[in-house]
Formats: structure tokens, C-alpha cells, sequence
């Protein structure tokens, strides 16, 4: 086993302009060649993954590249959404209603599909996530697939994005998307590739909120009930293929009331996954590894540690990179810390305060950090 603390990132990467005029022409009814886009997703996954290695990430993904977003792809894939009348609300942008329009008045937001859940919900289209999978083991090569990822939603987080008009309780709704997404779980893992969860529910569900029908999920509420739904889709997948990402919504606000880390990590280390993930790159949460100072650890688990702000321009210089790595590491232990983004530089599609080109000098600086880490850990 290598002493080197491994690198990684939450996920999407900027996708070629291409691919996504291509996905959007698709959206707008422009009569895309279906066949010509799926030969377009292959080929750039193929090269995301390259240069992933190019730069140093020793745990790959592929981009998202399939997809419209984090979990906006679920509306595509399931049945059960439908309309785009659902409405984010931010507490931190309530005050700067200017800041509000310049990070939401844009093409990618008027592209992402806000449903709400109006019947029931059932996988439509195993043929996807299919298609996502060999596309990474065909990009991977003669590489291990362990060495690769691929992103998925929690069940909590379909229930708090997507407003529930037809089941009545949480409870309900969240039972029926847990056995829904089982599906997309099981068909990553079983290929012998690593299981991202796309959860920030579970902290930004704090100061944010997705308005249908109703005023949004209780989040006190949800937060345990969310774990236990995401524990009981997770039965039967090793923990050691999965990692939890948790953040406070990747957006360029102020974020002044984000929820600490020490009010969601109890619950969120219930989870039956390998690894947590969390923020630790930008200025309102690189404090927060402290928390681990107090909270502890269980043992079959690791941190991979956002040293990455991927809502700035700034591209970090290795040695602060670092240090965010080696104070966490001296705390937990150098084998117990992954180094990451705080979240994806694409969560949606060309949705990023990110220049693509920053973006990979960012991941640079990433591994060239991780490296100084290693060697002084």
C-alpha cells in the first residue's frame, strides 16, 4: 500500500462546450443525432479521465459528463417528476438580492429541471447508468476499477430537491427512492467501481430549502431520517466502495448561515459508508476539521478533506494545501486522510465560477500538495 495520501475531487468537471451545446440541444428539442452524442460523452470521458492522471488525481471520475447535474439527472432517469416549478431558497442571499440574480440568472439554471415528485417513483432507464459504467471501465483501461468513481444522489437529497405532491409523508417518499436508486448503487459497485453519494442535504438543508407545494422539508427532521433511508439503500455494498460527500450548497454566496460541521457529523458518521467527505478549502469551513479533534473517528472510516475552494479563481499553492492536509492527518492519522475539492467545478452543467483552464490547475496544485503532505506526515 502506497504512503502517499491519495487525491481526489467531489465529481463534475467542466465539460467540452461541444458536449454541452449538444445536451442543451437535446433539452431545447433541436433534434440532436442521438447517436453522435453518446459517441461525444464517450470520447470526453475517455479524455477526463486522461487528464485527470495527467495532473496527479489518483481517484477518477467521469466528470458527470452524462449528466445535466448532480441530481437533476433523476427527473431523466426516473419516473414520478415532473414541471419546473420548484423554487430555491438560500437564507444567506435573502439580503443580497443582486448577488441572487448574477449567481442564478444564467443559461445553466434556466437549462436545470426544478420537478417536483408527482407520482410514484421507479427507475425508468437502467440503460444509463449502464452506459455510465462501462464508459468508466473502458476509460480505465488496464487500471484497477477501484481507482475510479462514479457520483450518485442520496435518497435524502432527491426528497429535499424534488417537492413531494403525491406520497404525503417523508417517510413514504423516501422509502420509495431509496428502493429506486438501489439500482443505480448496486450496478456501479458491482463493476468494482467506488460509489460517490451526492448528499448535501444534510448540511445545507440547514439554510436552504426547495419550495413546491409545501415550505420544504423539516431539516431537524430530515437529517436522521435521510441517513437511515440512505443505510437501508446502501444494504448489501460494502462500505469500503462508498463515500459520503456532504457540503453547504456549491454556490458563490456568503454562506454566513451554513450550519457547523459539529451539528450534522453525528449523523452523518451513522452512515454505512467508508469514507465522509467534507468542505475544507474555502474561508467559512477550512476551520472545521477541528471538529474531528472532538468528534471521533470510527475506525473503519476515512476523511476526505475538501483543501480545495472550487467557488474562487485562486488556485491554491501547494504548501497551503498542505497544511490543510497534514493538520487534519496529525489528528486522524496520514492513512485515514483523502485529499479533495470542497465540491464538484460543474455540479450542474456550465454552472461554475471556475475557468475550465483554472480548474486543472487547481487539481495540480491538489496533488502537488497532497504530495508535500505525504512526505512530511
Amino acid at each position: 500500500m502506497s504512503d502517499q495520501i491519495q487525491t481526489t475531487h467531489a465529481g463534475s468537471l467542466p465539460r467540452p462546450d461541444d458536449l454541452v451545446e449538444m445536451i442543451w440541444g437535446r433539452m431545447d428539442g433541436e433534434g440532436v443525432d442521438e447517436g453522435a452524442l453518446q459517441a461525444r460523452i464517450d470520447s470526453a470521458v475517455t479524455e477526463v479521465v486522461a487528464k485527470q492522471r495527467e495532473v496527479g488525481i489518483d481517484l477518477v471520475s467521469d466528470g458527470e459528463f452524462s449528466k445535466t447535474g448532480f441530481y437533476t439527472y433523476v427527473a431523466d432517469r426516473f419516473s414520478g417528476f415532473e414541471g419546473d416549478d420548484a423554487h430555491f431558497q438560500t437564507d444567506d442571499l435573502v439580503e443580497f438580492p443582486n448577488l441572487a440574480m448574477r449567481l442564478f440568472n444564467t443559461d445553466s439554471i434556466k437549462h436545470a429541471s426544478f420537478s417536483t415528485c408527482v407520482g410514484p417513483v421507479a427507475l425508468t432507464d437502467q440503460e444509463a447508468v449502464r452506459q455510465d459504467v462501462a464508459r468508466m471501465l473502458k476509460a480505465l483501461g488496464d487500471s484497477d476499477p477501484s481507482t475510479g468513481f462514479l457520483g450518485t444522489v442520496s435518497p435524502g437529497q432527491i426528497t429535499f430537491a424534488f417537492p413531494d405532491r403525491h406520497y404525503g409523508s417523508e417517510e413514504a417518499y423516501l422509502e420509495a427512492v431509496g428502493a429506486a436508486m438501489k439500482f443505480e448503487y448496486k450496478a456501479i459497485t458491482d463493476a468494482g467501481l467506488n460509489l460517490q453519494v451526492d448528499s448535501p442535504d444534510l448540511a445545507m438543508g440547514g439554510h436552504t430549502r426547495m419550495i413546491g407545494t409545501t415550505g420544504g422539508v423539516d431539516w431537524k427532521r430530515h437529517l436522521p431520517l435521510a441517513i437511515e433511508s440512505l443505510n437501508a439503500t446502501l444494504e448489501g455494498i460494502p462500505a469500503e466502495q462508498v463515500r459520503l460527500h456532504v457540503c453547504w450548497g456549491n454556490y458563490a454566496g456568503p454562506h454566513h448561515h451554513d450550519v457547523p460541521l459539529a451539528d450534522v457529523v453525528g449523523e452523518v458518521l451513522k452512515a454505512n459508508v467508508g469514507s465522509i467527505y467534507v468542505e475544507g478549502g474555502n474561508p467559512r469551513h477550512e476551520h472545521e476539521w477541528r471538529v474531528f479533534e472532538d468528534v471521533p473517528l470510527p475506525d473503519d472510516k476515512k476523511v476526505i478533506l475538501g483543501v480545495i475552494d472550487v467557488k474562487t479563481n485562486y488556485i491554491e499553492h501547494p504548501r497551503v494545501v498542505a497544511e490543510r492536509l497534514t493538520r487534519l492527518g496529525k489528528v486522524i492519522g496520514k492513512e485515514r486522510v483523502v485529499a479533495g475539492t470542497d465540491c464538484g467545478f460543474a455540479t450542474l452543467m456550465r454552472d461554475s465560477q471556475v475557468d475550465p483552464d483554472v480548474a486543472w490547475l487547481k487539481l495540480k496544485a491538489l496533488a502537488d500538495g497532497a504530495e508535500l503532505a505525504s512526505s512530511e506526515l
